[in-house]
């Protein structure tokens, strides 16, 4: 059992020894930065989503505000006219619209948490993708100088 493991340990460090000196480090910088760029796409278009669905939670929040103003006055009519039945049902319309009201105004909340933490990843990824150019255009310095 000790042969077999040594020989597997052999035969893994000559790969290693193979992979690592077939690496090119300009070729494995350049695809970082091209996974960097592609993934900085992936997260603004996420972005773009969440602000899109910001934007139709919003108008939903102002419908149901515009509906429960309305279902508010359809109660004092009613009260005016002496019906106290009508008014109590637009009263329980109105109280499920602020019910509804709630939960999409948690939901625009939720929204707000998540767009902030991806602005903060957009922001990381940039700087961490800006240091990745610097650094490969040190190394091309770097090469033309030892040329």
């Amino acid at each position: 059992m000790g042969i077999f493991s040594r020989f597997t340990d052999i035969i893994n460090s000559n790969i290693n020894a193979l992979l690592d000196s077939a690496e090119d480090p300009k070729k494995m910088i350049r695809l970082i930065i091209q996974e960097m760029e592609e993934t900085l796409v992936e997260v603004r278009s996420s972005c773009a989503r969440i602000i899109a669905d910001k934007k139709e939670v919003q108008r939903h929040l102002q419908r149901l505000r515009d509906e429960a103003q309305e279902w508010e006055s359809k109660a004092k009519l009613a009260i005016s006219k002496q019906r106290d039945d009508l008014a109590r049902a637009a009263i329980a319309e109105k109280s499920a619209l602020l019910e509804e009201l709630s939960a999409a105004e948690a939901e625009l909340e939720s929204l707000d948490d998540h767009l902030s933490t991806l602005n903060d990843e957009v922001a990381q990824l940039q700087v961490k993708l800006d240091d990745a150019r610097a650094k490969q255009k040190a190394m091309v310095l770097r090469a033309q100088t030892v040329e």
